[in-house]
């Protein structure tokens, strides 16, 4: 038995964020707060969205920081409120739509990040446009938001279908000024998504020819756009990979390389693209012993097997410049830190998530195998 669901509307294409506005007036949207971040408002996006929307925006935010917190999420809401806002644009990479999720929901449902935090159930949010300035979090199709908990060097995600966006606006040419390493980092953030999504307890037939479409795409592409970041054509096939990537994990979460990150972006603070890749070709050859389907998935997108797949993201880190080791990424060459990594992997549910049903043991063996 298996299921799939995602009910997002997707407008893709070169220049598609000009009809903004005629696509809000289709869907009775107005009244819009746009989220977003420090670099997409300095660099004139936010601005050029607003004038898009032709007059049915109020405001703009542009406080969220990478890996949003609690305090993000309850500035966007309180704002929401404040101008009584009726719909939320999230725009930038993940951290921005992830915190247009949270505050769409907070807003509408008069209660904090932190609430959302401690497993309050998201029971309504305010309708949501998600426009990707990058290609990598799959995040305009998804219903989970992931939130940083500083103190305790956490990423914590929740999920509700009412965060599901209304809309994902994905055009392609707002990924053109991203920097080389970014877009490094985010597209094997998409490899990662489709590989994960493979290897998830939850996988099934409908998500995995999602899963291998964007791998496929990612592979083909991720290497052009990262040494020309005016290639457009690369650009498109990110920006289309990264959207379909989303479509798979969004039914069947992810799996070892994000249990595997989120202390090495919550302590380390390493972009999480990087952080997954960290571990990605390792569990994707731990996997495929699990699921021998991983090869003839493998074979779909080009490779002799799942271990040719996983030497070709190894080779993708290499030439991108990722950091390929724990020290290089600066944890400390400790028995207790590979210990505290291992422990916060091994807790994850996207460890449990994994068809490789990994000891806290084995991770730890992993880890100190990176070192």
């Amino acid at each position: 038995m298996w299921k799939y669901y995602n009910p997002v509307e997707v407008v893709f294409g070169t220049g598609k964020l000009d009809e903004l506005g005629q696509l809000m007036a289709e869907r009775g949207l107005d009244r819009a707060l746009i989220v977003s971040d420090p670099f997409t408002h300095r660099s004139g996006v936010a601005a050029r969205l607003k004038e898009c929307a032709g007059g049915r925006v109020l405001d703009i935010i542009s406080e969220v920081e990478p890996n949003p917190t609690c305090d993000n999420v309850d500035a966007c809401a309180r704002r929401a409120r404040e101008l009584g806002a009726r719909s939320i644009i999230g725009l930038g990479g993940g951290s921005a739509m992830d915190c247009a999720k949270a505050a769409a929901a907070a807003a509408a449902m008069d209660c904090t990040g932190l609430e959302l935090l401690r497993g309050r159930p998201v029971t309504d949010a305010l309708p949501l446009i998600a426009v990707p300035t990058t290609a990598g979090t799959g995040s305009e199709v998804g219903w989970g938001a992931v939130l940083s908990d500083h103190a305790a060097n956490a990423k914590i995600a929740i999920f509700g279908s009412p965060m599901f966006p209304r809309l994902a606006l994905v055009d392609p040419v707002l990924t053109y000024t991203v920097p080389p390493a970014v877009t490094a980092s985010t597209g094997l953030d998409v490899i990662a998504h489709s590989l994960d999504a493979m290897c998830s307890v939850r996988a099934n037939p409908v998500s995995d020819g999602l899963a291998v479409r964007a791998a496929k795409l990612a592979f083909e592409n991720l290497e052009a756009a990262f040494r020309d970041g005016s290639d457009a054509v690369a650009r498109e096939r990110m920006a289309m990979a990264s959207t379909i990537a989303g479509y798979a994990f969004s039914n069947t979460g992810t799996t070892g390389s994000h249990a595997c990150s989120y202390l090495l972006t919550a302590k380390y603070h390493i972009p999480h693209g990087e952080a997954c890749a960290l571990t990605l070709d390792a569990w994707f050859r731990k996997d495929a012993a699990v699921r021998p389907l991983l090869h003839t998935l493998s074979r779909m997108m080009g490779f002799a097997d799942a271990n040719a797949a996983a030497d070709r993201v190894a080779e993708l880190k290499e030439l991108t410049g990722m950091r390929t080791t724990l020290t290089a990424m600066g944890v400390p060459d400790t028995q207790e830190a590979l210990d505290e990594l291992a422990a916060n992997a091994a807790a994850s549910g996207n460890m449990a998530n994994d068809i490789c049903k990994a000891t806290r043991e084995d991770i730890a063996s992993l880890f100190a195998s990176l070192r």
